[in-house]
Formats: structure tokens, sequence, C-alpha cells
């Protein structure tokens, strides 16, 4: 599996929106000031991942872009198939040939396994457990005079 900008950058804008949440609609211009992502390809990420339906929109003066759900209902899996589309393992399978050998057999199951094991990870962590691990690192480097 690999991650391309965009999934880099979709990932960036949820947790944003996720570590905003509750104060209202973010505005996209703010979202790609802070998370250092192009204005322009970041409202092209922010359509895709509202036709997902992870995000919702507003419009008017005070609109902006909200979590569709709450942080903890969004897993990381979630946003990283609306943005690049379903996971798979490119590598082995459909490579299979009537001749191959044991030991491609055995590294075409490791590559199974292990793919397997990474969209087990995405399902399990929420945007809830990434925002509290964000804050819990902020805190450490507060200082207090």
């Amino acid at each position: 599996m690999k991650l391309s900008t965009k999934g880099e950058y979709g990932l960036l804008a949820v947790i944003d929106l996720a570590l905003h949440s509750g104060r209202g609609p973010v505005q996209s211009f703010q979202i790609a000031e802070r998370q250092n992502i192009p204005k322009q390809y970041l409202d092209q990420l922010l359509l895709m991942l509202k036709k997902a339906g992870l995000i919702e929109s507003s419009r008017g003066r005070q609109g902006g872009y909200q979590l569709a759900r709450a942080a903890q209902e969004i897993t990381l899996f979630d946003i990283v198939t609306a943005l690049e589309g379903p996971i798979e393992n490119v590598n082995f399978v459909g490579k299979s040939k009537p001749d191959q050998n044991p030991t491609q057999e055995i590294l075409k199951d490791i590559w199974i396994d292990l793919v397997s094991h990474t969209v087990g990870i995405l399902k399990q962590k929420t945007l809830e457990e990434f925002c509290d691990r964000q804050r819990r690192i902020q805190e450490q480097f507060m200082y207090y005079i």
C-alpha cells in the first residue's frame, strides 16, 4: 500500500477538522494554512470527503466544513479508502503462475498477511484516538511561566 499526496493531505485535513470540532464550521483556507496544503488542491479533496459522507459543508459567511459523524465513528480506513480507493495487494495478487515455486508462494502469503494487517490497523484507529494522541503531545510542549 502506498499513500499518495492525496491520501496524506486528506488525512491531515480530516484530522484538522476533528481537532477543531465543536467550534463550528472550519473554512478551507484555515485548514490549508495550518496544514500547509495548497488551497485549490484541498478544496478538491474536501469535495471527495464530502461525497464519501465523512464531512459536511455549510455555505455563507460563517460556513465551512465539519465532520459528518463523531470522531470516534470515523476510522483512518474510511478516510484512506475515500481518497485512494480500495486497498489492494498490488504486488502478488493475480500474479500466480502454474509454475510458481514454493518460495514465491510463501512470499505471496506473507504479503497477503501484511496487507491484511495494514487494513486491520487502519480500521481500528479512529480520528478520536489520533486527536487524543495529538493533544497529549501538544501538552508535553506547553510551557507555563
